[in-house]
């Protein structure tokens, strides 16, 4: 008797990978301006500055001034953000134990800590185009 591969185990690997892409995906994405982060030195002190996904966040994070990120950093708005717009608890959780000591410090932490993640999710998510409004599957991985 000849033994076949079931296709219906194939077909759970398949789906896990693709829940797991998706959820990469979910994160990587661009939110619109109402989930957007607005960076803040001071409560009625905005930086100007807005981060609208991970990877632009992470770029801000290297450019704000120190005073944001010891301000926000303070108030646990890095991991609030990004748990509870982008739904990384994951990434949320490493940010939360980030001290806000030293400006220098939080800010290297910080960087080091949201290009790794970048990395990690980038490597799991199918390579996609994403602006405000559309994300294009380009292929999987």
């Amino acid at each position: 008797m000849k033994k076949t591969t079931s296709s219906r185990n194939k077909k759970t690997r398949n789906n896990s990978n693709r829940a797991f892409d998706a959820n990469s995906v979910r994160i990587l994405r661009t939110v619109k301006d109402p989930e957007a982060f607005y960076f803040y030195e001071a409560i009625g002190n905005p930086t100007g500055e807005v981060a609208r996904n991970l990877h632009d966040f992470a770029e801000k994070v290297k450019s704000v001034r120190s005073e944001s990120l010891l301000f926000h950093s303070q108030r646990s708005d890095f991991p609030n953000w990004i748990e509870k717009i982008l739904g990384d608890s994951k990434l949320a959780e490493q940010l939360a134990q980030i001290s806000p000591s030293n400006s220098a410090d939080v800010r290297t932490t910080i960087c080091r800590t949201v290009e790794n993640r970048l990395d990690e999710l980038k490597q799991a998510a199918p390579i996609v185009l994403v602006d405000q409004n559309t994300a294009i599957l380009l292929s999987s991985r």
